[in-house]
């Protein structure tokens, strides 16, 4: 299923589309499980250097971790990681200079049952 993923980014023009997602964001996000505001935060996107279609998202959901994302045109998929106790996954679409983010966030440590749903406003800063 990653193949799958990561080749349907090939098709983007040598990097051009991943340059416009890059830079620092103002994050806005909020559960959409339990309708409650989470903490502001801030997001740094940065080239993958390993590919030419895939970008890293730092501090996603202010975790202090590193997420890959395909870029095709104007939408991003964080496709299945796991960092950590929790597994990562959603899409996004740029509209001018903000990102939608819609994603889950699952834990993977036996015994829990930790799953909220998320929706994020991400702002690039001046």
């Amino acid at each position: 299923m990653m193949a799958a993923l990561l080749f349907a980014g090939c098709d983007s023009e040598s990097g051009g589309d991943r340059d416009k997602f890059l830079g620092r964001y103002e994050v806005q996000e909020q559960s959409l499980e339990t309708f409650s505001p989470r903490a502001d935060y801030e997001v740094r996107i940065r080239k993958d250097l390993g590919t030419e279609y895939m970008v890293v998202i730092s501090n996603f959901y202010n975790y202090d971790v590193d997420v890959l994302a395909i870029v095709e045109g104007n939408e991003l998929e964080v496709y299945p990681q796991t960092h950590n106790i929790f597994e990562f996954e959603g899409t996004g679409h740029l509209s001018g200079s903000i990102i939608i983010m819609d994603y889950t966030v699952t834990s993977v440590q036996e015994g829990s049952d930790f799953f909220d749903r998320l929706r994020a406003e991400m702002t690039l800063k001046e």
